[in-house]
Formats: C-alpha cells, sequence, structure tokens
C-alpha cells in the first residue's frame, strides 16, 4: 500500500481531524501528517486505510450521512462515540488518528498564535553553538552509498545508544578492531531544528508513533547516531543500590558493589554530570517543588549531563547548541579516536553465520528512513546487540539465536501524565524539562530487595505532543488547548512488575505485547492521586486526569470521587513509555535468562547483549547511567573471555 493518502483518505481525514481538532482543517494540516504516516509500517498503513473506510462509510448506519457530509458538530458527535465505546478496536482506532490530528494541527507554526506557544528559538534568540567532535572521519551514511558495502572486524556492535555507544568506546579503546552499525542516520547540531513536524520523525523510531500492539501505550526510541540519548532528558540517575542488589541475589548480576560503582562513575564522568543549579528550575519544576513542599513530601533537584544550558526547552527534540553531552557527543568520538568504524542508515536484518564466524547483513536506508536496495555485511567473529529493547529481541528471533526466553520480561516504567491548569502562564515548553524528581513514593530507592514505587518527574511540553494527550474532543478539547500557556504537567513513572513480551511480525518488525497487571495498575492509580494532590497544593485551578471521562478536579474530595468510578482499561487509561527494558533477560539459570549473567546469549558463543535488553527488572530511574555501565563491563568480559 502506498504510504501517502489517496484523494479519498485525505478528505476523510480531514473531515475525522477537523472534528478531533474543533478547527477547520485544510490540505497543509493533511500534509504536516504525512511524514509520520509514512513511518507507519505497511500492516499499520493499511490498518489506517481501513480505519478512514470504516469513519466514512460506517457513519450512515449512526447518523444517515457518510462522514464527509456532516456537520462539524455532527462529526464530534460521532467520534465522541468511538471515543467512549465498549469497543476496544473503536477506542484504539480513535486514539491513533487523534495522535495523527493533534501532531499535524498543532505542529505546524500557523496553528501557535492560537495557544499562545512562541515558538523555537532557532533563527531569533542569539545562542552559540558550542564546539563538537567531528565523526566524520569514522562513519559513512549508507544512504549515499551506491553498491553493496562489505566489512571486516574483530568485532561488530549493532546500535549506537547509550549501550551500544558505550561497548563501542570500550571495545576501541581496548584495541579491538570494531565496526558499529546503526539503522538511524547520522544528525548533527544542525539539523535539530526545534520543530516537532520535523524531528519527531527524524529522531524516533516510527517517527514517535511505535506503540504497543494494541496502540495503547505509545513508546518514544531514538533513531540515529547516539540513540535515544539525543532526545532524552538529561537526567543522569545512577543505578539504586536496592536494584543492583536485587539483580545480584535472584540473578546472578556478576558486578559487585566497588566494581559496579566504578562502571557507574565512569558513566558519569562520560556524561559530565552535574546537579541542575537551583536557580535554573522552571515554572512547570516549580510547580512540583512548591507542591512537595507543601506536603512534605521528599524531592530533590536532579543531576543533568548539559554545560552551559540556555534553557531553552527542546531536549527531547536534539539540542541544537551542542549542550547537552549525549552519546555522540562523548563515547562515539572517543570511539573514533581509538580507531572505530562506524556505518550509519544501516538496518541489522539477520546475524548469520557459525560461531568464530558471524556475519551481520544490514539493508541501507535513505534519508526518509525507507530501503535503499543496498546492503551491507559485517564478517566479525564477535557480535554486541545493542538495539534497543523492542528491537534487539526481534533481531535475534529474525536471526534464529538464543532460547525461549528472548522477548520475554519486557518492563515499560509506565507512565501516566496528569496536567494542570495555572491561574498564572506557566509556558511549560521552556527551561529544563525535568529538573525536580519527587522520591516520596520510590520504595525501591530505599528497600534493599529494590521492589515497589514510582517516580514523579515533570514532563516536556510543545504544542503538538500535548495535544495528543489532551482529553477531549472537538470544542472541549480546542478550549483546553487555549489554556496551554497555563498547563504544568508530570509523569508518575512506575517501577513496574508486570512482564510482557515481544513477538515479531511477519515482515520482522517489533511486536510489543503489554498492559500493566493489576498490583502496577493499582500503583498508576495511586500515583495518579498523589500527583493530583500535589498540583492542588501548589496551587493549581483545576487538575486533568489520564483516565478516559474523568472530569477535572479541583478539590481532593472531587479527586476521590473521580477515581473511584476511573477504568484503567487499555485506551480508558493514558499511557506511555520512555524505557523499554528487560526483554533478553540476564540470569544465571539458562532455563529461566536468555543471556548469562556477563550478557552472553546462552548457547551461541561470541555474540553479547548490552542494552537495557538484559535488565532482568525494571530498574525504577531512567536508565542511561546503568546501561552505559552495563555495557561496559560487557564489552570487557567480551574481550577477556577471546585473551
Amino acid at each position: 500500500m502506498s504510504p501517502d493518502l489517496s484523494g479519498a483518505e485525505r478528505r476523510i481525514f480531514a473531515a475525522a481531524a477537523e472534528a478531533i481538532i474543533g478547527e477547520p482543517v485544510g490540505d497543509d494540516v493533511v500534509d504536516a501528517a504525512l511524514p509520520f504516516i509514512r513511518g507507519l509500517p505497511a500492516a499499520d498503513r493499511a490498518l489506517l486505510g481501513l480505519l478512514l473506510r470504516m469513519l466514512e462509510y460506517g457513519a450512515p448506519l449512526r447518523t444517515g450521512r457518510r462522514l464527509t457530509r456532516q456537520s462539524r458538530d455532527r462529526r464530534e458527535r460521532y467520534l465522541r462515540g468511538w471515543e467512549r465505546s465498549r469497543l476496544a478496536l473503536r477506542r484504539q482506532g480513535l486514539a491513533s488518528l487523534k495522535a495523527l490530528a493533534a501532531l499535524a494541527y498543532y505542529g505546524r507554526d500557523a496553528a501557535w498564535g492560537e495557544v499562545g506557544y512562541d515558538g523555537p528559538w532557532l533563527g531569533r534568540v542569539d545562542v552559540a553553538v558550542l564546539a563538537a567532535p567531528d565523526l566524520a572521519a569514522g562513519v559513512v551514511r549508507g544512504r549515499e552509498l551506491r553498491s553493496d558495502l562489505r566489512l571486516r572486524a574483530q568485532a561488530c556492535v549493532i546500535g549506537t545508544g547509550a549501550g551500544g555507544a558505550a561497548a563501542l568506546a570500550r571495545l576501541a579503546e581496548r584495541g579491538i578492531d570494531v565496526v558499529a552499525v546503526e539503522a538511524g542516520g547520522h544528525f548533527t547540531a544542525a539539523d535539530f531544528t526545534q520543530r516537532e513536524l520535523d524531528m519527531l520523525p527524524r529522531l524516533f523510531q516510527g517517527a514517535g508513533l511505535r506503540a504497543t500492539s494494541d496502540k495503547a501505550i505509545a513508546i518514544l526510541q531514538g533513531a540515529g547516531l547516539g540513540g535515544s540519548t539525543l532526545h532524552n532528558t538529561g537526567l543522569v540517575c545512577p543505578t539504586p543500590p536496592g536494584i543492583a542488589g536485587r539483580w545480584r541475589s535472584e540473578h546472578g548480576f556478576p558486578l559487585e558493589g566497588m566494581v559496579l560503582d566504578r562502571y557507574l562513575a565512569e558513566a558519569m564522568d562520560a556524561l559530565h554530570a552535574v546537579p541542575i543549579p537551583p536557580e535554573r528550575v522552571n515554572p512547570s519544576n516549580e510547580a512540583l517543588r512548591r507542591g512537595a513542599q507543601a506536603l512534605g513530601w521528599q524531592h530533590r533537584i536532579a543531576l543533568h549531563n548539559r554545560s552551559e544550558c540556555c534553557g531553552c526547552g527542546y531536549c527531547m527534540l536534539g539540542c541544537a547548541y551542542n549542550r547537552k553531552h549525549n552519546a555522540a557527543l562523548t563515547f562515539l568520538p572517543r570511539a573514533v579516536a581509538a580507531g572505530a568504524r562506524i556505518l550509519a542508515d544501516a538496518r541489522a536484518l539477520r546475524i548469520e553465520g557459525r560461531a568464530g564466524a558471524r556475519r551481520v547483513v544490514c539493508e541501507l536506508m535513505d534519508g526518509n528512513g525507507q530501503p535503499t536496495g543496498q546492503r551491507a555485511t559485517i564478517e566479525a567473529p564477535l557480535v554486541l546487540v545493542a538495539a534497543g529493547a523492542l528491537d534487539t529481541p526481534a533481531l535475534l528471533r529474525r536471526s534464529g539465536l538464543g532460547n525461549g526466553r528472548v522477548g520475554h520480561g519486557l518492563r515499560l516504567h509506565p507512565s501516566a501524565v496528569v496536567a494542570a491548569v495555572f491561574t498564572r502562564n506557566v509556558e511549560a515548553w521552556r527551561g529544563l524539562p525535568q529538573a525536580v524528581l519527587v522520591e516520596e513514593f520510590a520504595q525501591f530507592l530505599e528497600r534493599s530487595d529494590g521492589r515497589g514505587g514510582f517516580l514523579i518527574i515533570a514532563a516536556a511540553a510543545w504544542p503538538g505532543m500535548t495535544a495528543a494527550l489532551v482529553p477531549g474532543i472537538g470544542a472541549p478539547h480546542r478550549a483546553l488547548m487555549r489554556e496551554y500557556p497555563r498547563f504544568a504537567s508530570a509523569a508518575v513513572l512506575v517501577h513496574d512488575e508486570t512482564a510482557g513480551r515481544v513477538d515479531v511480525a511477519r515482515d520482522g518488525r517489533p511486536i510489543a505485547r503489554y498492559w500493566p497487571g493489576r498490583e502496577d495498575r493499582e500503583e498508576l492509580r495511586r500515583g495518579v492521586h498523589a500527583l493530583a494532590r500535589l498540583y492542588l497544593a501548589a496551587g493549581a485551578q483545576r487538575v486533568h486526569l489520564p483516565y478516559a471521562d474523568a472530569p477535572p478536579v479541583r478539590t481532593e474530595a472531587e479527586l476521590d470521587s473521580a477515581l473511584a468510578q476511573a477504568r484503567a482499561a487499555p485506551h480508558r487509561l493514558s499511557l506511555s513509555s520512555v524505557h523499554p527494558q528487560g526483554t533478553c533477560p540476564l540470569g544465571a539459570r539458562r532455563h529461566k535468562s536468555a543471556v548469562d549473567p556477563h550478557g552472553a546469549l546462552w548457547g551461541e558463543r561470541g555474540i553479547f547483549v548490552c542494552d537495557t535488553s538484559v535488565f532482568p527488572t525494571s530498574v525504577g530511574v531512567p536508565p542511561q547511567v546503568t546501561t552505559m555501565a552495563v555495557a561496559a563491563a560487557t564489552a570487557d568480559y567480551s574481550v577477556d573471555e577471546r585473551q
């Protein structure tokens, strides 16, 4: 099926989007949605076409007229019926369409004035771009190749995010001839435009629309040299001692206290981790601090990996000023300086060959993330897989490698976002996006067994992503978006015990199957209650909950009543994830784990996993530091084992 919309599909999408947004929608909005639609897998693109036809030709059964022939008011009422339907597929379809429409409408410059958003700094605020290491000498861009490529090395690293970059630098600095392959492109500060419509398709898997199999939980994962470190918010959190202790006692994790501390310290030094200056706490985070202080709750200002931060607020769209020390500015330059070679725009299809003679076969991608028809093959006896917690198990499964535990154990750190409206402007899109951590309920930070609890962390908030999360259809949605400058929002980040799984579709893509279990759903409810209380204590005029049909609350009594009636079903509870992990869990028992305690794939000599996939449980905190430490240790072990 064509990745673009047909003429009929454009008309149906425009009619539905107009009803969802509550404003007229023209061709420019439909065009703005196309980069996201092109980023969908073929199967999801086909489902979108089916959804549009169902909306158009199913409407007469309820209303007597096709969707495109109805007034906007009637379309709004019809789509509200889908939003509240008992049929999960209808709720799923409407949620997917709403996300597309919201991003396309409010991501355009033309919509910003309507909601009081002042737009990117680039071109109007003078901020110097700091000097950055030049990777060009060590990077080949697959999009520029016109023929197949064949390379030989002692080792191949698949993926260049937190784990892959740390492992690559470690191997290269130990004298190993190593090649890394990365499915995404090689981006620099000049590529980061501070615009959602540009950067979500560029820096995120699936243009930012990757989700669980039922589309109930959005999963944001990075694409490009540096992986998710390009778009993360810069939080630096070492592994909680209780989590590491649990991994040792229950799963055979080999890094004892002092050894782990050394690897963690090396990662934090590489990231240039420093405390966020208290004076740089923006109004959105200040609301969290104010509410926590009023309630007497434990909270702190976080560590981050920025230098001379200007406070533009676009950390999750890539730093246009080279002030965030992500993997592309730290580990990858070290690796290239030590002789590593990097192939960008190269999606690993499979690992072939026998022990001692492995081949990593990749398809090369163009600037739009589409296959060019060329292939790259890297021959190496040692392969370290760091493609991410969804793509790593999918790659291993496509390659026929590993045991039955590959793909099992998926944790998502499911997040529920609570929004508050204040009487004064907050402008949550500006400043450091995550400066204050509320740890009052994070029992895993204190307990020796590393169990239980959640963090409360502020959320990023640009117009398109905010509109995708704001409740309602049509006029109520439009009214809420007019209050956008007064919005503050934060997420309840649950240290989940639910274990989902990753399957592989016929076309080879990963399929994440996960919905939080009963205890995790209750923890989410407890977290939503706590965060709403915090916002009310901070002086919020009203608070909006992430449960469908839950009314806005202004008092704790209203909060209790709303949550008593809330339902935590897919597409009734809005959830997202930025920390997938656990799909190739390490362990001392072969029948209960996918890799051994050192990250070696059971039964496959010379293949290691070194990303968040190996976590045997949720890590509880933003995982980049733990991932870098574990990956460096895995790289060391893989070299020592060969000697």
